[in-house]
């Protein structure tokens, strides 16, 4: 199945569903046919917004066109997913800046967030480094942390340097960073590296085993995070998208950091993602 064409059945789903009380991050999966996990991670690398935010941002701007159209609080509060007038009412005002009722009996100034389509342009030219490898089972040690899908992206760099700061690194050597075992809400992230064979798990880490998988491997060079963060755009928008034999498999994605200093326009990291051949999904 095509991604671009998932991630748009995804927000039709959205749409045809804003006002149904199932609706949620793990119902959108479903509808895609990725796990949350990947569909929060796209979502989140070609829009800069969480998944969970534009829901939110498409029913609170579907409610204030309903209030400025004469329908009421509480019944508006409800069909959007709101259990009380109360959390209806600090939400509406944290997006539309106005409360409902001041909504309702004036021509206030409401935000408006029109519905999403993705488009990706390819227009060719980038140039990136990557290998494919078929790797058996690895074992990994390290810090796990979860985090929810609307707070990671923000709390994961404190994380790493929490435990840098904390002299973690000097127990386990925190060169990995490794997302896995998510669930519709969250997922563990591990600092830490391969684990040596043999080797005790030192208290207060913990040992992972990630299965066989094909792994496509880019190289980013220059600083962290932006380097990072421009290579994975890059696979979102070029890479996936004109690729005719792998798509994404679920599972877990691994970034890897090299020693030296990450601020450095030569520093190098890589991000392993786990793939299949298109021809083994049918």
């Amino acid at each position: 199945m095509d991604w671009m064409d998932s991630l748009n059945r995804a927000l039709r789903y959205i749409e045809a569903h804003l006002t149904d009380e199932g609706l949620s991050v793990e119902a959108v999966a479903r509808a895609s046919a990725y796990s949350p996990f990947y569909l929060q991670r796209l979502f989140y690398v070609l829009t800069d917004a969480t998944l969970a935010d534009y829901i939110r941002g498409r029913r609170l701007s579907a409610a204030g066109q309903a209030l400025q159209g004469g329908a009421k609080v509480l019944d508006t509060a409800l069909r959007y997913g709101y259990e009380t007038p109360e959390s209806f009412t600090k939400a509406f005002r944290r997006f539309h800046g106005v409360s409902p009722s001041a909504a309702q009996r004036t021509q206030a100034q409401l935000k408006y967030l029109s519905p999403l389509t993705i488009k990706v342009e390819l227009t060719g030219g980038s140039i990136m480094d990557y290998t494919v490898e078929s790797m058996g089972e690895m074992k990994i040690v390290g810090k796990v942390r979860r985090f929810g899908m609307d707070e990671a992206f923000g709390l994961i760099p404190g994380f790493w340097d929490e435990y840098h700061k904390q002299g973690l690194d000097k127990t386990v050597c925190g060169y990995l960073g490794v997302c896995f075992d998510e669930t519709a809400s969250d997922f563990a992230y591990l600092i830490g590296a391969f684990a040596k064979e043999g080797a005790p798990v030192p208290e207060g880490f913990e040992a992972h085993t990630i299965a066989p998988h094909t792994w496509v491997k880019f190289r980013a060079v220059g600083p962290i995070p932006t380097a990072i963060q421009k290579v994975n755009r890059q696979i979102y928008t070029e890479w996936l998208p004109g690729n005719l034999e792998y798509e994404l498999a679920d599972g877990v994605n691994i970034e890897m950091y090299s020693e030296g200093d990450g601020a450095a326009a030569d520093y190098v990291a890589e991000i392993w993602l786990p793939v299949r051949r298109k021809t083994e999904a049918k």
